[in-house]
Formats: C-alpha cells, structure tokens, sequence
C-alpha cells in the first residue's frame, strides 16, 4: 500500500505523527520516507525533503558512542525491532550545524495492508545524559573523598540501609567481608553482628539492639568517644541528612589519648615517682581547702626532708639516690587513704595531704600525728636499692634514711596556699634542729 493511502486511510495517526513534540519519522526498508516538523526543528534542517529516502545512519555521526559504525548499528537496531515489534535505545544524531545530541530512540512496527513499517520516535535526552554524567561525576568526587577520608565512614539511607562506607571502616570496626556480601545489608544487620561479639558490654542481646536500633530511626547529631573491647579509642560523629538517614565518621584517637596523657603527665606528675608535683599540688590543695570550707573539717599539710640523703649521692651518684626516692615515693603512697595527696616538692622532699580529718580541731591534730608517725617508721626502714644493667641486677645498695616532718593544719580560707606552704616547711626544719627523724606541728602565733 502507497504511503499517501495509508495516510488518507489512517487520519488520526496523521493527526498524532504530526502534532507530536518528539521528532516522529516513519521507516520503510531501511529509509526515511516521512517525517514530523519536530524532526526538521530538531536538526536545524530547512525542510523535510532534506531528511527522506536517505538511511537513519545519514543524520548520525559515522560511529556511536560505543565506538560501532552508525549504519550497521541501525541496521541491527530496525533488525531487532522487527523481531520483537518493539526497541528502545540511545543514539547519537547529528545536527544540519554539525552538532551532536543524544536521543532515546524508540522503533515500533506497524502494519498496513502487507506493508511492514517502523514508527520512529526521537526524545532529545542530552540534558539527561548532561545530568547523569555530573552525578557519576559527583558520585566518583564523593567516593574518592570517602576512601580517602582518614577515618572510618558510613553513610545509611531512610530505611536505615548501607548506602555508602569506605574501607577504613570494616578495617576500623573489624567487620568481616561475609557481613557485607548481604544484598541489602542494613544498620541492624550491623548492630546484632557487634552485639555478638559483645562490642557494647554486658546485657540482654536482644534489648542492646532495639534501643540502639530505636534511637538510630530518631537519630539526632552527637558526638561520643568509644573504646572499643580491643581498646581502640574511637571519636564517633553522627550527622542526620535531610531526606532520612545519617552518616557518620570514626577517627581512631588511640595514640592522640596517649599523647595527651603523656603531656598531662609531664605537665602535673614527677618524671620520676610519677607522684603530683607542685603545679598539681596547688590544685588538690585549692580543692581541699574549699571541701574544708564546706564540711567545716580540718585538712593536714605535711612536708617531709630525707635526712642523710646527699652522702647516698655522694658515695654512689645520683642513679642510686634515684632508686631511694622512688622507693620512697612508693612507701609514702602506702601510708594514706586514696582520698590524700602525696606529692614530690623537689629534690628528696615530698609533701602529704590530708583531707576530710575532723571539726575537731584536736582530733584532727591527733589522726594528722598518727599518720605522720606510720610515715616516719615506713621511711626509717632499711633501703636495699637494686642497680641494674640490661635487667640484671649488678649491685645492691643497703642504705639507712631517716625523715624529719613539719605539720600543719589549716581549715577553710583562713590562710593562703603559700602560708599553709610555709607554716609545714617552718615546722619541718624545727623537726630538723631537734636532731632529725622527728615530727614536729606548727605552732601558729595568736
């Protein structure tokens, strides 16, 4: 049947073709022999004369995208639609200026009389493509980001899905590869998986994954430190995103703790006993003094001196007199109750703190000497110092010391630190001028 008596037999497909916003064409063989105005507007052509009896591959470039020759791409894209009555693809069709768009192309078979025909219909989808391409782009942005991220990430959707993380962290949580070969694995899959393993301590299993199931559907911003069974020390931030779901970044702060405990160390403990030194005293001493305020109890402040310690030093150098001091050290701190203070002042003198003694004012002058005098029978014990080399021991050192100590009591803010300082240092050296390993109290002046 002639072209022009479908036409007249079939109106109202005419009546569609040519009000379509598409480019519409019609195929007969392997040609062109009719086609919409949409079609001309769309390839910047004059007229339709310039598009009929000519191969679909004649308005494309001379390869696709995909690197296959235009024309024996269209051929095997019409063969295919014939057998199936219906194609769809993308094409990349050339402009009358030379430019190319991509289209979704459509071929649709349809019968008149005995005559086989394809209904072409073009959708101009650069601005799609445009799009995809920027997400895809985006996407490979994020996901290098992701990987590289110097912490672990996770990122769940609304249905609290896995929708992203980055390598760092299943290394980081030490979740195994069979935990994520799950199609769709989700946050609970994760949480009954570390519940398992015992990752958030003791408890009914099925209770521990709830909640935390529960508060992850109202999740909310935090950040947390965790330390996990291994005794990683992680920094956890949550952020929700605006269409449901949230991410979260994990940063191992395990070395930075140390760190930093290294330098609170050095900044408030001796190198050497690791007891307080002055810097840390001052502050226990500022806090004792306010409890005493507000229990209205005595507190006790002891300074202590080795006698006979610089001939240690003398007669066998300064690693020996070291050994004394630690050992020293050691048996002061087991003379007192948790709640007190020993601290290392300087050179061989330390400092006792007591707190929370007595309203009393005598009875706490008597637990303050009861304590002084277990310290002066602990530290008048013999010495035998260990010098070591390589973990062996060389030599051993048998030494006698003996402690001078002054006491002062002090309640309140009656006196500042300084003064309670120098009312203990004042009485030790009385302790001294009475011929050493002795205690003596600060008498203060009325």
């Amino acid at each position: 049947m002639p072209l022009s008596a479908f036409e007249t037999d079939q109106s109202w497909f005419k009546q569609l073709f040519e009000s379509s916003p598409d480019p519409a064409w019609i195929i007969d063989g392997n040609r062109f022999v009719k086609c919409n105005e949409a079609a001309v507007r769309a390839l910047g052509y004059s007229g339709q004369a310039e598009l009929l009896n000519v191969h679909p591959s004649r308005l494309s470039p001379a390869v696709q995208a995909d690197g296959e020759n235009s024309y024996a791409k269209a051929e095997r894209m019409m063969a295919i639609a014939r057998e199936r009555g219906l194609h769809r693809f993308e094409w990349t069709h050339c402009k009358a200026d030379g430019t190319n768009f991509i289209a979704e192309v459509t071929l649709s078979i349809i019968v008149v009389g005995d005559r086989q025909l394809i209904y072409c219909i073009w959708h101009d989808i650069t601005q799609r493509k445009g799009i995809e391409e920027k997400l895809v782009r985006q996407n490979d942005v994020l996901s290098a980001i992701i990987e590289n991220f110097p912490g672990a990430i996770s990122l769940f959707d609304a249905d609290l899905r896995l929708a992203a993380h980055n390598k760092q962290f299943r290394q980081l949580m030490e979740l195994p590869d069979s935990l994520f070969a799950r199609p769709d694995l989700n946050f609970e899959d994760i949480i009954r998986y570390n519940v398992g393993r015992g990752e958030y301590g003791p408890g009914d299993p099925e209770q521990q994954t709830v909640a935390i199931v529960d508060r992850a559907r109202n999740f909310k911003p935090h950040t947390i430190e965790r330390v996990r069974p291994n005794g990683t020390v992680l920094d956890i931030r949550g952020m929700p995103l605006p269409g449901g779901g949230f991410v979260t970044i994990y940063i191992d702060i395990t070395e930075r703790n140390r760190m930093e405990e290294q330098v609170r160390q050095l900044a408030f403990y001796d190198a050497l006993t690791s007891l307080p030194n002055r810097r840390l005293l001052n502050d226990r001493l500022s806090q004792t003094m306010a409890a005493s305020k507000r229990s209205a109890c005595y507190g006790a402040l002891m300074f202590l001196d080795l006698d006979n310690f610089k001939p240690l030093n003398d007669t066998h150098g300064h690693v020996v007199g070291d050994l004394l001091l630690v050992e020293a050290a050691d048996r002061l701190k087991s003379c007192i109750r948790e709640m007190d203070t020993v601290a290392r002042f300087g050179g061989d003198e330390f400092v006792v703190m007591l707190s929370e003694l007595s309203p009393d004012k005598a009875l706490s002058t008597g637990q303050a000497e009861l304590v002084a005098e277990k310290i002066r029978l602990r530290l008048s014990q013999p010495y035998l110092l260990e010098i070591r080399r390589d973990g062996n021991i060389e030599a051993t050192v048998e030494h006698h010391c003996t402690v001078s100590i002054g006491v002062t009591l002090f309640m309140n803010h009656e006196a500042s630190q300084d003064e309670i300082l120098k009312w203990a240092d004042a009485a030790m050296y009385q302790a001294k001028e009475a011929g050493r390993n002795a205690i003596r109290f600060y008498a203060q002046k009325t």
